[in-house]
């Protein structure tokens, strides 16, 4: 990790939002899929090494068209075909940002904070994902950089408590006994995984892969 020079911050997070409120309001990503398809770019790279350069080079519409497209080509998202639709220009050509949404708010805090704290954007998602980022928008829309990177401090100490696995489960809106089916690992093992009695860490490779992609995350977004 290399934390870029602070020049660049305002425009990173301003690019950042709005590629976020692009692919999810006008492209119609849900939130999930099109940041695990940021987090898999190397636009998201660039970032983590401390290169701000190109990020600031491209607005927020060039951004988001540009993620998609390397999703494209990349066989995690192989599901992904918006590119090669008709219509996928014209609502990049249509785009009108919204920096007062949701998802542009979550974009610039999540930028700030990352920044602040020189850690990568995958590796504060997986203690704090971007969902719950978002649902602090009510509260904490007016706030000052301060009073959100208090809240987020504590969001990152209450997640080290927390199973990584629970996180995600309840992210995907699943219960226990649904997940158990689609990963096909038994319920008492993902119970058990969820308490911290079974270190995850430790689990079969081929339970990791299944869990991993019953919850369309990374193997590493579980592992504690």
């Amino acid at each position: 990790m290399g934390a870029y020079n602070s020049n660049y911050l305002s425009n990173v997070q301003s690019n950042i939002g709005a590629m976020l409120d692009c692919g999810i309001n006008t492209l119609e990503f849900g939130v999930r899929e099109f940041y695990n398809m940021f987090l898999a770019s190397d636009m998201s790279e660039k970032l983590n090494r401390g290169d701000a350069y190109t990020v600031c080079t491209l607005g927020g519409v060039e951004l988001a068209e540009y993620v998609v497209c390397y999703a494209m080509n990349n066989s995690n998202f192989i599901h992904v075909k918006k590119a090669s639709d008709p219509a996928f220009n014209q609502h990049l050509n249509d785009a009108i940002i919204n920096v007062n949404s949701r998802e542009y708010w979550a974009g610039k805090v999540i930028v700030e904070y990352t920044w602040e704290k020189n850690i990568s954007f995958a590796e504060f998602d997986r203690c704090v994902p971007i969902e719950n980022v978002m649902s602090l928008y009510d509260g904490f829309k007016d706030a000052d950089t301060l009073m959100i990177n208090i809240r987020l401090d504590e969001m990152m100490k209450e997640a080290s408590s927390v199973a990584k696995l629970k996180v995600r489960r309840e992210l995907m809106g699943l219960s226990q006994s649904e997940l158990a089916k689609l990963s096909q690992v038994p319920l008492r093992t993902l119970q058990q995984y969820e308490q911290k009695r079974k270190n995850i860490n430790n689990a079969k490779a081929i339970y990791l892969v299944n869990l991993s992609s019953a919850l369309r995350c990374d193997v590493r977004d579980l592992m504690e």
